[in-house]
């Protein structure tokens, strides 16, 4: 009788952990790789890609470790610890949002909200598919996947579910931020309305 031993990433991981056994080869990296995926080597992930430039396999969706970052602005980019959470404005809360869009949500759905085909649906002008905000907390807080349309094209990977990594404000901040950029005016989302889906 013979077995086969099966070596994916994912089965890797679900077998002896991905900090355990798995280091992600970030020295042989191309540049087009390194700038994609810079978030790529944190240890836990609950997606991966394989890159057609390396032949590398790359995490996609991890959990994500941030160190604080202060910016130009004097806002810090950390921790929920570091976001005003008395700014329940909509100015205020989409400023802290984009704080934490650059940390968390960019790298996917990219600087301009616009996503990319096929893999990453956009956020700019999706309000109809996003809706109400507790709707779009929902999404938010308890990911995504299978099959969606979104501005008429259509999308089947995995987001995955934010409400452990992130705080009710820091999520009703980013959303607020979606909510009134690159087009949208989709009114704001409080943290009493991501409290209510979790």
């Amino acid at each position: 009788m013979r077995y086969h031993v099966f070596t994916t990433p994912i089965l890797i991981g679900a077998l002896c952990g991905v900090s355990a056994c798995m280091t992600l080869p970030t020295d042989r990296d191309v540049p087009e790789i390194a700038e994609r995926y810079t978030h790529r080597n944190l240890n836990e992930c609950t997606s991966w890609l394989t890159s057609h430039v390396t032949g590398y396999t790359y995490c996609a969706s991890p959990a994500f470790a941030v160190t604080s970052v202060k910016y130009d602005d004097g806002i810090a980019g950390g921790t929920a610890d570091e976001l005003d959470e008395t700014m329940l404005d909509l100015e205020g809360l989409s400023t802290n949002g984009q704080v934490v869009y650059d940390r968390v949500c960019k790298a996917c759905h990219q600087a301009n909200g616009e996503g990319m085909a096929g893999i990453w649906p956009p956020l700019a002008g999706a309000g109809e598919y996003y809706g109400t905000p507790q709707n779009h907390a929902r999404i938010v807080v308890h990911g995504l996947s299978g099959e969606i349309v979104v501005k008429g094209e259509t999308y089947n990977g995995v987001m995955p579910a934010q409400g452990g990594l992130l705080s009710d404000y820091e999520i009703a901040a980013v959303l607020t931020y979606v909510r009134h950029s690159w087009g949208n005016n989709d009114g704001i989302v409080t943290p009493e309305d991501v409290a209510a889906v979790r």
